[in-house]
């Protein structure tokens, strides 16, 4: 009798244990959830070639307004009111791909003898800075909006250094309210804003060297 009881009293907390085991391998079957992740794409867009200047460009990290400042796509639902795609994120951070499709399109444009990032040099006479005021979808569209300054870092006078400063805003329409429409419309958005500034940046550095 008592050797049953034994027994009895070992092989209860065995059960409690292999049923706990049990049960949560079981709760683990439900499959996780897949999140999509997301980015900006779009050729570079074709700007009308010109000599390049002897000189050369850093363009520092932009930085981004906090309400975007993360890799949720942002849809903003009205005053006040903001949401996110549950199962949808940006692969980076907003800030390093505006700034990563600036310098690329900058790069491409040939307009400069050399173009460099925020962590490559330090030797550069014109420096471009950047703040991301809007990153988001918006009444069924991307909207993208940049305020962008250029500094010359030759000037003596720091008013004098800012060869100038401007924001760009543009949106574009979305098929439908989608990750895949936003960042599409998002895409779109950037490359009309990117090649209104590599215009500019050239036509500041002819005024420049009219002068």
């Amino acid at each position: 009798m008592k050797r049953s009881f034994t027994r009895t009293a070992v092989l209860f907390p065995l059960s409690l244990i292999c049923l706990a085991l049990i049960a949560g391998c079981l709760g683990r079957t439900k499959p996780p959830y897949i999140m999509d992740q997301y980015t900006l794409d779009y050729e570079p867009p074709a700007v009308v070639a010109q000599q390049p200047v002897d000189e050369l460009i850093r363009v520092e990290r932009f930085a981004v307004a906090p309400a975007f400042n993360s890799n949720s796509m942002v849809i903003r639902k009205g005053q006040y009111r903001f949401d996110t795609y549950t199962y949808s994120r940006w692969r980076v951070n907003p800030a390093d791909m505006v700034t990563g499709f600036a310098l690329r399109d900058i790069t491409r444009a040939g307009i400069f003898k050399g173009t460099y990032s925020w962590c490559d040099s330090d030797l550069s006479r014109y420096i471009l800075e950047g703040y991301i005021d809007e990153f988001c979808e918006s009444s069924g569209k991307g909207l993208l909006s940049v305020r962008v300054t250029l500094v010359d870092t030759k000037a003596e006078n720091p008013v004098e250094q800012v060869v100038f400063q401007r924001q760009y805003t543009h949106s574009a329409p979305m098929d439908d309210s989608s990750p895949d429409a936003l960042a599409a419309a998002l895409s779109a958005a950037m490359k009309e804003i990117s090649l209104k500034l590599v215009a500019d940046i050239g036509a500041a550095l002819t005024e420049d060297t009219g002068k």
